[in-house]
Protein backbone atom coordinates (compact mmCIF):
# COMPACT_ATOMS: atom_id res chain seq x y z
CA UNK A 1 0.00 0.00 0.00
CA UNK A 2 1.40 3.40 -0.93
CA UNK A 3 1.68 6.41 1.37
CA UNK A 4 -1.32 8.16 -0.11
CA UNK A 5 -3.66 5.24 0.53
CA UNK A 6 -2.38 4.78 4.07
CA UNK A 7 -2.79 8.42 5.06
CA UNK A 8 -5.92 9.48 6.92
CA UNK A 9 -5.74 12.99 5.54
CA UNK A 10 -4.29 13.07 2.05
CA UNK A 11 -6.43 11.85 -0.78
CA UNK A 12 -5.30 9.70 -3.68
CA UNK A 13 -6.41 10.94 -7.09
CA UNK A 14 -10.10 11.72 -7.38
CA UNK A 15 -11.25 11.27 -3.81
CA UNK A 16 -12.50 13.67 -1.21
CA UNK A 17 -11.04 17.10 -0.41
CA UNK A 18 -9.74 17.94 3.07
CA UNK A 19 -12.53 18.64 5.49
CA UNK A 20 -15.29 18.30 2.90
CA UNK A 21 -17.18 15.41 1.40
CA UNK A 22 -17.57 15.27 -2.35
CA UNK A 23 -21.29 15.19 -1.66
CA UNK A 24 -20.97 18.97 -1.22
CA UNK A 25 -19.96 19.26 -4.85
CA UNK A 26 -22.72 16.89 -5.96
CA UNK A 27 -25.50 18.43 -3.88
CA UNK A 28 -28.50 20.09 -5.58
CA UNK A 29 -27.90 23.63 -6.69
CA UNK A 30 -30.06 25.15 -3.98
CA UNK A 31 -28.06 23.47 -1.21
CA UNK A 32 -24.58 24.06 -2.61
CA UNK A 33 -22.14 26.55 -1.19
CA UNK A 34 -21.97 29.90 -2.92
CA UNK A 35 -19.95 30.16 -6.11
CA UNK A 36 -17.15 31.78 -4.11
CA UNK A 37 -17.09 28.80 -1.77
CA UNK A 38 -17.12 26.39 -4.71
CA UNK A 39 -14.11 28.17 -6.18
CA UNK A 40 -12.29 27.97 -2.86
CA UNK A 41 -13.06 24.27 -2.47
CA UNK A 42 -11.98 23.38 -6.00
CA UNK A 43 -8.81 25.44 -5.59
CA UNK A 44 -8.00 23.76 -2.27
CA UNK A 45 -8.45 20.28 -3.74
CA UNK A 46 -6.36 20.99 -6.85
CA UNK A 47 -3.65 22.62 -4.81
CA UNK A 48 -3.59 19.66 -2.42
CA UNK A 49 -3.09 17.27 -5.31
CA UNK A 50 -0.29 19.41 -6.70
CA UNK A 51 1.40 19.63 -3.31
CA UNK A 52 1.23 15.89 -2.74
CA UNK A 53 2.59 15.00 -6.17
CA UNK A 54 -0.63 13.45 -7.50
CA UNK A 55 -0.39 15.69 -10.56
CA UNK A 56 2.95 15.10 -12.24
CA UNK A 57 5.22 17.79 -13.76
CA UNK A 58 4.10 18.45 -17.31
CA UNK A 59 0.64 16.96 -16.76
CA UNK A 60 -2.26 18.89 -18.25
CA UNK A 61 -5.14 19.99 -16.05
CA UNK A 62 -8.27 19.39 -18.10
CA UNK A 63 -11.11 21.62 -16.98
CA UNK A 64 -13.85 19.38 -18.29
CA UNK A 65 -12.50 16.27 -16.53
CA UNK A 66 -12.04 18.04 -13.20
CA UNK A 67 -15.46 19.68 -13.42
CA UNK A 68 -17.14 16.34 -14.14
CA UNK A 69 -15.30 14.60 -11.30
CA UNK A 70 -16.21 17.26 -8.74
CA UNK A 71 -19.73 17.77 -10.10
CA UNK A 72 -19.28 21.50 -10.63
CA UNK A 73 -19.38 23.72 -13.68
CA UNK A 74 -16.16 24.64 -15.45
CA UNK A 75 -16.32 28.20 -14.06
CA UNK A 76 -14.95 27.45 -10.55
CA UNK A 77 -12.44 25.03 -12.08
CA UNK A 78 -11.19 27.71 -14.47
CA UNK A 79 -10.97 30.21 -11.59
CA UNK A 80 -9.03 27.71 -9.44
CA UNK A 81 -6.57 27.01 -12.25
CA UNK A 82 -5.96 30.72 -12.76
CA UNK A 83 -5.13 31.01 -9.05
CA UNK A 84 -2.68 28.13 -9.42
CA UNK A 85 -1.05 29.94 -12.33
CA UNK A 86 -0.69 33.04 -10.13
CA UNK A 87 0.78 30.81 -7.39
CA UNK A 88 3.54 29.64 -9.74
CA UNK A 89 2.43 25.99 -9.64
CA UNK A 90 0.82 25.83 -13.09
CA UNK A 91 1.51 27.55 -16.41
CA UNK A 92 -0.71 28.35 -19.36
CA UNK A 93 0.43 26.76 -22.64
CA UNK A 94 -1.77 28.40 -25.24
CA UNK A 95 -4.24 25.95 -26.69
CA UNK A 96 -2.75 23.14 -24.64
CA UNK A 97 -4.35 24.68 -21.57
CA UNK A 98 -2.80 24.52 -18.10
CA UNK A 99 0.29 22.43 -17.39
CA UNK A 100 1.78 21.46 -14.03
CA UNK A 101 5.20 22.98 -13.37
CA UNK A 102 8.05 20.72 -12.31
CA UNK A 103 8.70 20.75 -8.58
CA UNK A 104 10.53 17.55 -7.68
CA UNK A 105 11.37 16.04 -4.31
CA UNK A 106 14.98 17.22 -4.57
CA UNK A 107 13.79 20.86 -4.75
CA UNK A 108 11.60 20.39 -1.69
CA UNK A 109 14.20 18.56 0.40
CA UNK A 110 16.88 21.12 -0.46
CA UNK A 111 14.60 23.98 0.56
CA UNK A 112 13.85 22.38 3.92
CA UNK A 113 17.49 21.51 4.56
CA UNK A 114 18.52 25.11 3.92
CA UNK A 115 15.72 26.36 6.18
CA UNK A 116 16.92 23.97 8.89
CA UNK A 117 20.36 25.53 8.66
CA UNK A 118 19.19 29.16 8.68
CA UNK A 119 15.89 29.57 10.53
CA UNK A 120 17.05 28.09 13.86
CA UNK A 121 19.86 30.64 13.76
CA UNK A 122 17.28 33.35 13.02
CA UNK A 123 15.24 32.22 16.03
CA UNK A 124 18.34 32.36 18.24
CA UNK A 125 19.10 35.84 16.98
CA UNK A 126 15.49 36.93 17.54
CA UNK A 127 15.68 35.79 21.16
CA UNK A 128 18.63 38.11 21.62
CA UNK A 129 17.53 41.08 19.51
CA UNK A 130 13.75 41.19 19.05
CA UNK A 131 11.89 44.14 20.52
CA UNK A 132 8.90 43.49 22.79
CA UNK A 133 6.69 44.90 20.03
CA UNK A 134 8.07 42.39 17.52
CA UNK A 135 7.37 39.52 19.90
CA UNK A 136 3.86 40.85 20.46
CA UNK A 137 3.37 40.94 16.70
CA UNK A 138 4.40 37.27 16.43
CA UNK A 139 1.86 36.38 19.11
CA UNK A 140 -0.88 38.33 17.31
CA UNK A 141 -0.13 36.59 14.02
CA UNK A 142 -0.19 33.21 15.71
CA UNK A 143 -3.55 34.02 17.32
CA UNK A 144 -4.93 34.91 13.90
CA UNK A 145 -3.61 31.60 12.65
CA UNK A 146 -5.38 29.77 15.48
CA UNK A 147 -8.63 31.65 14.74
CA UNK A 148 -8.37 30.52 11.12
CA UNK A 149 -7.70 26.90 12.13
CA UNK A 150 -10.81 26.89 14.31
CA UNK A 151 -13.04 28.50 11.70
CA UNK A 152 -15.39 26.71 9.32
CA UNK A 153 -14.75 29.06 6.42
CA UNK A 154 -14.20 27.58 2.97
CA UNK A 155 -10.93 29.51 2.66
CA UNK A 156 -9.63 28.50 6.10
CA UNK A 157 -6.58 26.65 4.74
CA UNK A 158 -5.51 29.65 2.66
CA UNK A 159 -5.88 31.87 5.74
CA UNK A 160 -3.87 29.47 7.90
CA UNK A 161 -1.16 29.28 5.27
CA UNK A 162 -1.06 33.08 4.96
CA UNK A 163 -0.69 33.55 8.72
CA UNK A 164 2.01 30.89 8.89
CA UNK A 165 3.97 32.63 6.15
CA UNK A 166 3.55 35.97 7.94
CA UNK A 167 4.81 34.40 11.17
CA UNK A 168 8.03 33.13 9.63
CA UNK A 169 8.67 36.42 7.83
CA UNK A 170 8.01 38.36 11.07
CA UNK A 171 10.49 36.15 12.90
CA UNK A 172 13.12 36.96 10.27
CA UNK A 173 12.44 40.66 10.89
CA UNK A 174 12.77 40.08 14.63
CA UNK A 175 16.19 38.48 14.08
CA UNK A 176 17.32 41.88 12.80
CA UNK A 177 19.76 40.44 10.28
CA UNK A 178 19.32 41.62 6.71
CA UNK A 179 21.74 38.94 5.52
CA UNK A 180 19.76 36.08 7.06
CA UNK A 181 16.45 37.57 5.91
CA UNK A 182 17.67 37.84 2.32
CA UNK A 183 18.84 34.21 2.32
CA UNK A 184 15.66 32.76 3.84
CA UNK A 185 12.85 34.83 2.29
CA UNK A 186 13.03 33.14 -1.10
CA UNK A 187 12.82 29.73 0.59
CA UNK A 188 9.72 30.76 2.53
CA UNK A 189 8.02 32.00 -0.62
CA UNK A 190 8.66 28.98 -2.84
CA UNK A 191 5.22 28.03 -4.23
CA UNK A 192 5.64 24.36 -3.32
CA UNK A 193 6.52 25.30 0.29
CA UNK A 194 3.78 27.90 0.72
CA UNK A 195 1.10 25.32 -0.03
CA UNK A 196 2.08 22.77 2.59
CA UNK A 197 -0.97 23.38 4.78
CA UNK A 198 -3.22 22.06 2.05
CA UNK A 199 -2.62 18.52 3.27
CA UNK A 200 -2.59 19.22 7.01
CA UNK A 201 -5.26 17.77 9.25
CA UNK A 202 -6.89 19.95 11.89
CA UNK A 203 -4.59 18.40 14.52
CA UNK A 204 -1.53 19.09 12.35
CA UNK A 205 -2.52 22.75 12.10
CA UNK A 206 -3.05 22.99 15.85
CA UNK A 207 0.37 21.42 16.45
CA UNK A 208 1.95 24.03 14.19
CA UNK A 209 0.27 26.80 16.21
CA UNK A 210 1.63 25.19 19.38
CA UNK A 211 5.14 25.02 17.91
CA UNK A 212 4.88 28.74 17.23
CA UNK A 213 3.80 29.32 20.83
CA UNK A 214 6.89 27.50 22.05
CA UNK A 215 9.10 29.66 19.85
CA UNK A 216 7.39 32.81 21.13
CA UNK A 217 7.81 31.67 24.75
CA UNK A 218 11.53 31.19 24.17
CA UNK A 219 11.80 34.67 22.66
CA UNK A 220 9.99 36.23 25.62
CA UNK A 221 12.33 34.38 28.00
CA UNK A 222 15.31 35.58 25.96
CA UNK A 223 16.43 31.96 25.83
CA UNK A 224 18.39 31.78 22.59
CA UNK A 225 19.23 28.07 22.86
CA UNK A 226 15.59 27.15 23.48
CA UNK A 227 14.41 29.30 20.57
CA UNK A 228 16.88 27.59 18.26
CA UNK A 229 15.79 24.11 19.40
CA UNK A 230 12.08 24.98 19.12
CA UNK A 231 12.48 26.22 15.55
CA UNK A 232 14.55 23.22 14.53
CA UNK A 233 11.94 20.87 15.97
CA UNK A 234 9.14 22.77 14.20
CA UNK A 235 10.83 22.63 10.79
CA UNK A 236 11.86 18.99 11.20
CA UNK A 237 8.27 18.03 12.01
CA UNK A 238 7.02 20.04 9.04
CA UNK A 239 9.50 18.41 6.66
CA UNK A 240 8.61 14.94 7.95
CA UNK A 241 4.91 15.60 7.40
CA UNK A 242 5.58 16.99 3.95
CA UNK A 243 7.65 13.95 2.93
CA UNK A 244 5.07 11.51 4.26
CA UNK A 245 2.36 13.04 2.07
CA UNK A 246 4.26 13.26 -1.20
CA UNK A 247 3.22 10.60 -3.69
CA UNK A 248 6.18 8.24 -4.31
CA UNK A 249 7.69 8.30 -7.84
CA UNK A 250 6.14 5.84 -10.26
CA UNK A 251 9.35 3.81 -10.46
CA UNK A 252 9.84 3.69 -6.65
Amino acid sequence: MDAASESPFISPRFTRPFGYSLELFAAPQETRATMTSARDLVYAELRRRLMSGVFLPGERLREEHIAAELAVSRTPVRSAIERLVADGLVKREGRRGAEVLGWVDRDINEAFELRLLLEPYAARSAAERATPEQIDQLEQINQRMLDAVLSDDADKVARVQHCNNLFHHALLDAAQSARVRNMVENLLDMPIIIGSFYFYTQDDMLRSVEHHRQIIAALRARDAACAEIAMRFHLTATHLLFRSQRKPPADA
